[in-house]
């Protein structure tokens, strides 16, 4: 007497792959559903849905295991009425307009650099690796590394300034200085992914056009400016949608380099939403703050969209 084994025994019948083979024949483009169905579970679990609880948290005042007691909008106007959000969102959007172009520049830098030397040099890749270097690091080694660079009695950065006779700005303690320095930090650690993206986006522009352009006398300026831009249109906007969000909701640097001061001078959104959530346990203003925050990222995102354009050049 013969027995069938465990695994013999679970394999379907021959008929029902040869049906379901027939049928993802005859529906092809339910083949690609499948596979994009646990992409979407996870979206959904993780990233939908804690946006949408959050906008229902932000119309309620929220006592968590007490549950919740609904308030409209007027977690939003006590917010517009109060005068720390809005500095927060000055500060958010002060910094913004520093980090974003800081970060674009010196990625698109560092690319067009090592892009136009690697064609002649050797070298390029250690370079490349250098440069990438800050980016694996995680935001809290950042902000203690530089905290200590910075720091106005035993700072490296300012040993050195004082040993060369320049002015020495405590740039963690002055109102004027702390955004600016939190800007440069922020675009020291992220500007090496921008230039990898770019340097991709300039490898798949092909030779020919900057030969022809050589031929007609065009030089390096308009050949960057009517060849390499339209041409990177694409790593463009994908460096900048990123540059956005990273921008809009910074928020581990500013908190352990200077807790928002010198007083709430460097005092951001997403640090205030932490504190009022967290500090003070006002959770549905905290909620409706993120909301807003979110709203902010999303249209200056669509505004770089459209600046940008969706479509390289390149046909």
């Amino acid at each position: 007497m013969t027995t069938r084994t465990g695994s013999s025994a679970k394999k379907a019948p021959p008929g029902f792959r040869k049906k379901l083979s027939h049928f993802l024949y005859r529906h092809q483009g339910i083949e690609g559903v499948l596979y994009i169905i646990p992409f979407v579970v996870v979206w959904a679990l993780f990233l939908a849905w804690p946006v949408i609880y959050g906008i229902y948290i932000s119309l309620h005042e929220w006592q968590g295991l007490r549950g919740a007691k609904f308030v409209g909008f007027d977690n939003y106007i006590e917010l517009f009425t109060d005068p720390r959000f809005w500095n927060a969102f000055a500060n958010t959007l002060k910094f913004s307009a520093m980090v974003i172009p800081l970060i674009m520049f010196f990625g698109l830098l560092f690319a067009l650099m090592l892009w136009g030397w690697g064609r002649t040099r050797k070298g390029v890749a250690l370079i490349q690796a250098s440069m990438f270097f800050p980016y694996l690091l995680t935001i809290s080694i950042i902000a203690l590394v530089w905290r200590w660079l910075l720091d106005g009695d035993y700072g490296l950065i300012l040993w050195a300034l004082r040993s060369l006779g320049l002015p020495t700005p405590t740039f963690l303690s002055d109102t004027f200085w702390v955004l600016p320095a939190l800007a440069f930090v922020t675009a020291w650690w992220l500007a090496g992914y921008r230039m990898v993206v770019f340097q991709a986006g300039l490898e798949d522009i092909p030779q020919d056009l900057f030969e022809a352009a050589k031929i007609d006398g065009t030089g390096p300026w308009k050949q960057f400016l009517h060849i390499i831009v339209p041409l990177l249109k694409p790593s463009l906007l994908f460096s900048l949608v990123l540059t956005i969000i990273a921008g809009f909701r910074t928020f581990g640097q500013v908190l352990m380099m200077t807790e928002g001061g010198p007083g709430r001078s460097s005092e951001v959104l997403a640090l205030y939403l932490y504190q009022v959530g967290f500090d003070y346990f006002q959770i549905g203003k905290a909620a409706a703050s993120g909301v807003i925050l979110l709203l902010l990222v999303l249209m200056m995102t669509l505004i770089g969209v459209r600046i940008i354009g969706l479509k390289s050049e390149l046909q």
